[in-house]
Protein backbone atom coordinates (compact mmCIF):
# COMPACT_ATOMS: atom_id res chain seq x y z
CA UNK A 1 0.00 0.00 0.00
CA UNK A 2 1.15 3.35 -0.80
CA UNK A 3 1.28 6.54 1.46
CA UNK A 4 1.25 9.89 -0.67
CA UNK A 5 0.35 12.42 1.60
CA UNK A 6 -0.79 16.01 1.15
CA UNK A 7 2.21 18.62 3.04
CA UNK A 8 2.60 22.16 3.40
CA UNK A 9 4.91 23.37 1.02
CA UNK A 10 7.40 25.65 0.89
CA UNK A 11 7.72 27.82 -2.48
CA UNK A 12 8.83 30.90 -3.92
CA UNK A 13 6.35 33.85 -2.98
CA UNK A 14 6.45 35.19 -6.81
CA UNK A 15 6.21 38.95 -5.82
CA UNK A 16 9.23 38.99 -3.46
CA UNK A 17 11.57 37.02 -6.82
CA UNK A 18 10.12 38.67 -9.42
CA UNK A 19 10.28 36.24 -12.40
CA UNK A 20 9.10 32.77 -10.74
CA UNK A 21 9.85 30.60 -14.04
CA UNK A 22 13.56 32.27 -14.14
CA UNK A 23 14.65 30.80 -10.92
CA UNK A 24 13.50 26.98 -11.29
CA UNK A 25 16.46 24.93 -12.49
CA UNK A 26 17.10 21.42 -13.62
CA UNK A 27 18.11 18.89 -11.33
CA UNK A 28 21.72 18.60 -10.00
CA UNK A 29 22.76 15.63 -12.86
CA UNK A 30 22.10 17.19 -15.65
CA UNK A 31 24.02 20.22 -15.48
CA UNK A 32 28.19 20.75 -15.70
CA UNK A 33 30.19 23.14 -14.18
CA UNK A 34 29.38 26.25 -16.38
CA UNK A 35 25.92 25.81 -16.79
CA UNK A 36 25.50 25.79 -13.10
CA UNK A 37 27.32 28.93 -12.81
CA UNK A 38 25.66 30.53 -15.04
CA UNK A 39 22.59 29.99 -13.46
CA UNK A 40 23.63 30.93 -10.30
CA UNK A 41 24.78 33.61 -12.08
CA UNK A 42 21.08 35.04 -12.92
CA UNK A 43 19.99 35.11 -9.66
CA UNK A 44 20.26 35.32 -5.75
CA UNK A 45 17.57 33.66 -5.83
CA UNK A 46 18.02 30.37 -7.99
CA UNK A 47 17.42 27.16 -6.94
CA UNK A 48 20.92 26.15 -7.83
CA UNK A 49 22.44 27.84 -4.98
CA UNK A 50 21.15 24.71 -2.67
CA UNK A 51 20.02 21.88 -5.49
CA UNK A 52 23.96 21.71 -6.77
CA UNK A 53 25.78 22.03 -3.95
CA UNK A 54 28.31 19.13 -3.10
CA UNK A 55 30.97 18.62 -0.45
CA UNK A 56 32.07 22.40 1.69
CA UNK A 57 29.37 23.83 -0.14
CA UNK A 58 26.39 22.48 2.01
CA UNK A 59 26.76 23.85 5.00
CA UNK A 60 26.35 27.42 2.84
CA UNK A 61 23.35 25.79 0.65
CA UNK A 62 21.82 25.00 4.24
CA UNK A 63 22.20 28.70 5.24
CA UNK A 64 20.65 30.15 2.08
CA UNK A 65 17.17 27.98 2.50
CA UNK A 66 17.18 29.50 5.96
CA UNK A 67 18.32 33.25 4.79
CA UNK A 68 15.42 32.64 1.64
CA UNK A 69 12.58 31.60 4.41
CA UNK A 70 13.61 34.07 6.93
CA UNK A 71 13.31 37.35 4.11
CA UNK A 72 9.96 35.33 2.67
CA UNK A 73 11.65 34.65 -0.40
CA UNK A 74 10.19 31.25 0.30
CA UNK A 75 6.87 31.22 1.89
CA UNK A 76 5.49 27.70 3.56
CA UNK A 77 1.25 26.94 2.84
CA UNK A 78 -0.92 27.03 5.81
CA UNK A 79 -2.47 24.02 4.67
CA UNK A 80 -1.17 20.56 3.56
CA UNK A 81 -1.57 20.45 0.20
CA UNK A 82 -1.18 17.89 -3.05
CA UNK A 83 0.30 20.77 -5.85
CA UNK A 84 -0.50 19.73 -9.67
CA UNK A 85 1.89 20.66 -11.67
CA UNK A 86 1.66 21.16 -15.98
CA UNK A 87 4.77 20.84 -17.72
CA UNK A 88 5.14 22.22 -21.69
CA UNK A 89 7.94 21.24 -23.39
CA UNK A 90 9.78 20.56 -26.97
CA UNK A 91 10.24 21.88 -29.83
CA UNK A 92 8.16 24.88 -31.75
CA UNK A 93 6.59 21.78 -34.24
CA UNK A 94 5.81 19.28 -31.52
CA UNK A 95 4.87 20.82 -27.68
CA UNK A 96 4.11 18.36 -25.77
CA UNK A 97 2.14 18.49 -22.23
CA UNK A 98 2.72 16.31 -18.72
CA UNK A 99 0.82 16.75 -15.61
CA UNK A 100 2.21 15.32 -12.28
CA UNK A 101 0.46 15.64 -8.41
CA UNK A 102 3.38 16.27 -6.28
CA UNK A 103 2.47 14.64 -2.87
CA UNK A 104 5.06 13.38 0.26
CA UNK A 105 5.89 9.59 0.04
CA UNK A 106 6.11 7.65 2.89
CA UNK A 107 9.86 6.14 2.77
CA UNK A 108 10.01 2.14 2.33
CA UNK A 109 12.38 0.04 0.98
CA UNK A 110 12.10 -0.88 -2.68
CA UNK A 111 9.38 -3.34 -3.78
CA UNK A 112 6.83 -2.05 -0.56
CA UNK A 113 4.55 -0.14 -3.27
CA UNK A 114 7.43 2.12 -4.41
CA UNK A 115 9.76 -0.07 -7.21
CA UNK A 116 12.19 0.54 -8.54
CA UNK A 117 13.81 -0.63 -12.17
CA UNK A 118 17.73 0.89 -12.20
CA UNK A 119 21.13 0.23 -9.70
CA UNK A 120 22.56 3.61 -7.68
CA UNK A 121 26.05 4.37 -7.74
CA UNK A 122 27.35 5.12 -3.76
CA UNK A 123 28.96 8.51 -4.92
CA UNK A 124 25.83 10.51 -5.77
CA UNK A 125 23.62 8.90 -2.53
CA UNK A 126 26.41 9.88 -0.51
CA UNK A 127 25.52 13.73 -1.37
CA UNK A 128 22.42 13.81 -1.71
CA UNK A 129 21.92 12.19 1.53
CA UNK A 130 24.53 14.99 3.00
CA UNK A 131 22.41 17.83 1.48
CA UNK A 132 18.81 16.77 2.76
CA UNK A 133 20.09 16.56 5.81
CA UNK A 134 21.87 19.68 6.73
CA UNK A 135 19.24 22.04 4.45
CA UNK A 136 16.51 19.68 5.58
CA UNK A 137 14.10 19.56 2.95
CA UNK A 138 13.63 17.48 -0.33
CA UNK A 139 14.65 20.50 -2.66
CA UNK A 140 14.38 18.41 -6.08
CA UNK A 141 11.71 16.62 -6.70
CA UNK A 142 11.22 12.66 -7.57
CA UNK A 143 9.49 12.04 -10.79
CA UNK A 144 7.42 8.36 -10.70
CA UNK A 145 4.41 7.37 -12.57
CA UNK A 146 1.00 4.89 -11.41
CA UNK A 147 -0.58 3.04 -14.01
CA UNK A 148 -3.50 4.37 -12.97
CA UNK A 149 -5.96 1.24 -14.41
CA UNK A 150 -9.34 2.51 -13.40
CA UNK A 151 -8.81 5.86 -14.28
CA UNK A 152 -9.57 7.43 -11.30
CA UNK A 153 -6.35 10.01 -10.63
CA UNK A 154 -6.48 10.96 -14.12
CA UNK A 155 -10.00 12.23 -13.39
CA UNK A 156 -8.57 13.88 -10.32
CA UNK A 157 -6.12 15.53 -12.62
CA UNK A 158 -9.02 16.87 -14.95
CA UNK A 159 -11.00 18.62 -11.91
CA UNK A 160 -7.93 20.20 -10.75
CA UNK A 161 -6.95 22.03 -13.67
CA UNK A 162 -9.58 23.92 -13.06
CA UNK A 163 -8.05 25.55 -9.55
CA UNK A 164 -6.76 29.03 -9.44
CA UNK A 165 -2.84 29.27 -10.73
CA UNK A 166 -0.53 29.94 -7.74
CA UNK A 167 2.57 30.82 -9.92
CA UNK A 168 3.16 30.25 -13.59
CA UNK A 169 6.73 31.15 -15.79
CA UNK A 170 9.16 29.96 -18.10
CA UNK A 171 12.80 28.26 -16.74
CA UNK A 172 16.12 28.46 -17.60
CA UNK A 173 15.66 25.62 -20.41
CA UNK A 174 12.69 27.43 -22.23
CA UNK A 175 10.44 25.01 -20.66
CA UNK A 176 7.08 26.29 -19.62
CA UNK A 177 4.99 25.69 -16.36
CA UNK A 178 2.37 26.15 -14.19
CA UNK A 179 0.80 25.41 -10.54
CA UNK A 180 -1.85 24.89 -8.88
CA UNK A 181 -2.97 23.78 -4.89
CA UNK A 182 -5.13 21.60 -4.08
CA UNK A 183 -6.36 21.90 -0.59
CA UNK A 184 -9.97 20.84 -0.87
CA UNK A 185 -10.46 17.97 1.65
CA UNK A 186 -12.70 16.23 -0.30
CA UNK A 187 -10.53 16.22 -3.32
CA UNK A 188 -7.28 15.94 -0.78
CA UNK A 189 -8.61 12.40 0.51
CA UNK A 190 -9.75 10.61 -3.01
CA UNK A 191 -6.17 11.82 -4.12
CA UNK A 192 -4.56 9.81 -1.32
CA UNK A 193 -7.15 6.69 -1.62
CA UNK A 194 -6.40 6.51 -5.53
CA UNK A 195 -2.60 6.87 -4.27
CA UNK A 196 -3.01 3.92 -1.88
CA UNK A 197 -4.87 1.47 -4.55
CA UNK A 198 -2.18 1.74 -6.94
CA UNK A 199 1.42 1.28 -7.00
CA UNK A 200 4.08 3.99 -7.99
CA UNK A 201 6.94 2.95 -10.50
CA UNK A 202 10.24 4.99 -10.23
CA UNK A 203 10.93 7.04 -13.44
CA UNK A 204 13.90 9.40 -12.12
CA UNK A 205 15.33 9.82 -8.92
CA UNK A 206 16.77 6.47 -7.80
CA UNK A 207 19.64 7.94 -5.74
CA UNK A 208 17.37 10.79 -4.17
CA UNK A 209 15.17 8.09 -3.44
CA UNK A 210 17.81 5.77 -1.79
CA UNK A 211 20.12 8.89 0.12
CA UNK A 212 15.89 9.83 1.73
CA UNK A 213 15.67 6.21 3.58
CA UNK A 214 19.11 7.31 4.44
CA UNK A 215 18.81 10.58 6.01
CA UNK A 216 15.63 9.61 7.73
CA UNK A 217 15.98 11.37 11.65
CA UNK A 218 13.42 12.61 14.81
CA UNK A 219 12.47 15.24 12.16
CA UNK A 220 8.53 14.64 11.36
CA UNK A 221 8.93 14.63 7.26
CA UNK A 222 12.32 13.08 6.96
CA UNK A 223 9.68 9.63 6.92
CA UNK A 224 8.30 11.33 3.62
CA UNK A 225 9.91 12.33 0.57
CA UNK A 226 8.86 14.77 -2.42
CA UNK A 227 7.84 13.26 -5.69
CA UNK A 228 5.95 14.40 -8.64
CA UNK A 229 3.67 11.66 -9.86
CA UNK A 230 2.21 10.84 -13.62
CA UNK A 231 -0.21 9.13 -14.91
CA UNK A 232 1.00 6.24 -17.18
CA UNK A 233 -1.26 6.88 -19.56
CA UNK A 234 -0.40 11.14 -20.30
CA UNK A 235 1.17 11.68 -23.47
CA UNK A 236 3.54 13.57 -22.03
CA UNK A 237 5.25 10.82 -20.25
CA UNK A 238 8.00 9.86 -22.80
CA UNK A 239 10.94 7.38 -22.69
CA UNK A 240 14.42 8.24 -24.31
CA UNK A 241 16.82 6.22 -25.63
CA UNK A 242 20.38 6.52 -23.88
CA UNK A 243 23.35 5.94 -26.10
CA UNK A 244 26.50 5.00 -25.84
CA UNK A 245 29.45 6.83 -27.19
CA UNK A 246 32.66 4.27 -26.92
CA UNK A 247 36.39 6.11 -25.92
CA UNK A 248 38.50 2.91 -25.85
CA UNK A 249 40.18 1.19 -29.37
CA UNK A 250 37.87 -0.77 -30.68
CA UNK A 251 39.50 -4.08 -33.38
CA UNK A 252 39.43 -3.18 -36.89
CA UNK A 253 38.03 -6.62 -37.32
CA UNK A 254 35.26 -5.36 -35.01
CA UNK A 255 32.15 -5.23 -37.35
CA UNK A 256 33.37 -9.23 -39.03
CA UNK A 257 33.28 -10.33 -35.31
CA UNK A 258 29.72 -8.80 -34.58
CA UNK A 259 28.38 -10.73 -38.03
CA UNK A 260 28.85 -14.12 -35.65
CA UNK A 261 25.90 -13.26 -33.73
CA UNK A 262 24.17 -10.08 -35.17
CA UNK A 263 22.42 -9.79 -39.03
CA UNK A 264 24.19 -6.80 -40.26
CA UNK A 265 22.84 -4.00 -42.16
CA UNK A 266 24.77 -1.08 -43.68
CA UNK A 267 22.88 1.86 -43.55
CA UNK A 268 22.92 5.77 -43.15
CA UNK A 269 24.17 7.31 -39.37
CA UNK A 270 21.06 9.42 -39.78
CA UNK A 271 18.45 6.77 -40.47
CA UNK A 272 19.37 5.09 -37.40
CA UNK A 273 16.78 7.19 -35.12
CA UNK A 274 13.84 5.76 -37.23
CA UNK A 275 15.11 2.42 -37.66
CA UNK A 276 15.44 1.70 -34.10
CA UNK A 277 11.82 1.15 -32.81
CA UNK A 278 10.98 1.49 -28.92
CA UNK A 279 11.46 -1.79 -27.04
CA UNK A 280 13.04 -3.24 -29.67
CA UNK A 281 16.78 -5.41 -29.32
CA UNK A 282 18.34 -3.82 -32.41
CA UNK A 283 21.34 -1.68 -32.02
CA UNK A 284 22.99 0.52 -34.40
CA UNK A 285 26.40 1.35 -34.72
CA UNK A 286 28.54 4.15 -36.00
CA UNK A 287 32.49 3.82 -36.05
CA UNK A 288 34.51 6.18 -38.99
CA UNK A 289 33.95 3.24 -41.24
CA UNK A 290 30.45 3.80 -41.62
CA UNK A 291 27.23 3.32 -39.94
CA UNK A 292 25.15 -0.38 -39.39
CA UNK A 293 21.99 -1.87 -38.11
CA UNK A 294 22.61 -4.53 -35.88
CA UNK A 295 19.61 -7.13 -35.42
CA UNK A 296 20.26 -9.84 -32.64
CA UNK A 297 20.38 -14.09 -33.58
CA UNK A 298 19.80 -16.90 -31.92
CA UNK A 299 23.61 -17.27 -31.06
CA UNK A 300 23.72 -13.55 -29.61
CA UNK A 301 20.85 -14.76 -27.35
CA UNK A 302 22.74 -17.99 -26.44
CA UNK A 303 25.46 -16.01 -25.70
CA UNK A 304 23.32 -14.23 -22.91
CA UNK A 305 24.52 -14.85 -19.38
CA UNK A 306 22.23 -17.18 -17.08
CA UNK A 307 20.48 -15.52 -14.92
CA UNK A 308 18.99 -12.67 -16.59
CA UNK A 309 15.72 -12.26 -16.20
CA UNK A 310 13.27 -12.21 -18.89
CA UNK A 311 11.80 -8.92 -18.47
CA UNK A 312 14.93 -7.47 -19.65
CA UNK A 313 17.21 -10.34 -21.28
CA UNK A 314 15.83 -8.65 -24.96
CA UNK A 315 16.03 -5.31 -24.70
CA UNK A 316 18.96 -3.68 -26.59
CA UNK A 317 20.96 -2.32 -23.64
CA UNK A 318 21.40 -5.54 -22.15
CA UNK A 319 22.10 -7.34 -25.51
CA UNK A 320 24.72 -4.38 -26.21
CA UNK A 321 26.42 -5.16 -22.76
CA UNK A 322 26.27 -8.75 -22.29
CA UNK A 323 27.06 -9.77 -26.36
CA UNK A 324 29.28 -7.30 -27.37
CA UNK A 325 31.61 -4.50 -24.85
CA UNK A 326 32.17 -7.14 -22.42
CA UNK A 327 32.92 -10.33 -24.73
CA UNK A 328 34.41 -8.16 -27.62
CA UNK A 329 35.13 -4.78 -26.58
CA UNK A 330 36.10 -6.18 -22.98
CA UNK A 331 34.20 -3.24 -21.11
CA UNK A 332 32.56 -4.86 -18.03
CA UNK A 333 30.53 -3.60 -15.36
CA UNK A 334 33.70 -2.21 -13.75
CA UNK A 335 35.64 -0.90 -16.40
CA UNK A 336 31.93 1.19 -17.39
CA UNK A 337 32.14 2.15 -13.40
CA UNK A 338 35.64 4.13 -13.97
CA UNK A 339 33.83 6.42 -16.81
CA UNK A 340 36.52 6.52 -19.01
CA UNK A 341 36.03 3.81 -21.11
CA UNK A 342 32.12 4.55 -22.01
CA UNK A 343 29.88 8.19 -22.13
CA UNK A 344 26.45 8.54 -22.58
CA UNK A 345 24.09 10.76 -24.52
CA UNK A 346 21.05 10.87 -25.73
CA UNK A 347 21.59 12.60 -28.97
CA UNK A 348 22.61 11.38 -32.01
CA UNK A 349 24.58 14.20 -33.13
CA UNK A 350 26.97 14.68 -30.55
CA UNK A 351 27.16 10.59 -30.50
CA UNK A 352 28.40 11.47 -34.53
CA UNK A 353 30.25 14.08 -33.67
CA UNK A 354 32.25 12.72 -31.26
CA UNK A 355 33.36 9.44 -33.61
CA UNK A 356 33.61 12.07 -36.04
CA UNK A 357 36.32 14.13 -34.78
CA UNK A 358 38.18 10.66 -33.43
CA UNK A 359 37.11 11.70 -29.80
CA UNK A 360 35.64 8.52 -29.58
CA UNK A 361 36.05 4.95 -31.15
CA UNK A 362 32.98 4.69 -31.66
CA UNK A 363 29.06 4.86 -30.83
CA UNK A 364 26.38 2.39 -30.49
CA UNK A 365 22.71 3.87 -30.83
CA UNK A 366 20.17 2.43 -28.78
CA UNK A 367 16.37 2.64 -28.64
CA UNK A 368 14.22 3.75 -25.74
CA UNK A 369 12.66 0.91 -23.69
CA UNK A 370 8.93 1.13 -23.37
CA UNK A 371 6.98 2.25 -19.71
CA UNK A 372 5.56 -1.59 -19.75
CA UNK A 373 9.20 -2.57 -20.08
CA UNK A 374 10.26 -0.66 -17.08
CA UNK A 375 6.58 -1.74 -14.95
CA UNK A 376 7.93 -6.00 -16.01
CA UNK A 377 11.57 -5.35 -15.15
CA UNK A 378 10.44 -3.81 -11.43
CA UNK A 379 7.63 -6.12 -10.93
CA UNK A 380 10.34 -8.85 -11.31
CA UNK A 381 12.18 -7.07 -8.82
CA UNK A 382 15.44 -6.64 -11.27
CA UNK A 383 17.41 -4.15 -12.29
CA UNK A 384 17.84 -2.97 -15.95
CA UNK A 385 21.62 -2.31 -17.30
CA UNK A 386 23.21 0.83 -16.04
CA UNK A 387 21.55 4.61 -18.23
CA UNK A 388 19.18 2.23 -19.86
CA UNK A 389 16.10 4.87 -19.43
CA UNK A 390 15.85 8.27 -19.54
CA UNK A 391 12.84 9.97 -19.04
CA UNK A 392 12.23 13.24 -20.46
CA UNK A 393 12.22 16.09 -19.90
CA UNK A 394 12.83 15.31 -15.80
CA UNK A 395 10.62 17.51 -13.63
CA UNK A 396 12.95 20.96 -12.61
CA UNK A 397 13.76 22.14 -9.02
CA UNK A 398 12.66 24.82 -7.46
CA UNK A 399 8.33 24.22 -8.32
CA UNK A 400 7.63 23.68 -4.25
CA UNK A 401 9.99 21.97 -1.55
CA UNK A 402 8.99 19.72 1.35
CA UNK A 403 10.42 20.87 4.44
CA UNK A 404 11.51 18.37 7.28
CA UNK A 405 10.94 20.22 9.58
Amino acid sequence: MVNVQPFRGLRYDPDVVGDWGAVLGPPYDIVDAAQTAALKASSPHQIAHIETAGGDEIVDAAQTLRDWRAAGTIVRDQAPSYYLHEHRFGGATERRMRWAIFGAVELAPWGDGVMAHERTMPGPRATRTALRSAVGADVSPLMAFVPDADGVLAELIELARQLPLLCQGTDPMGDTHTLRRIDGANTVMRIGDAFANDTIYMADGHHRYESALDAIDDRPGSRRVLMGIVCANDPGLVVGATHRIVHSDIPASLVAQLGRGFRIDETDASALNELLTEGSSLIGLITRDGAWLLEPTDAAMRSMPEGIPDAWRTLAPAILQHAILEPILGIDTDVLAGGQAVTYTHHLDELTDAVASGAASAGFVLPAPTLQDVIDTADAGSFMPQKSTYFVPKLPTGLVLHGLD
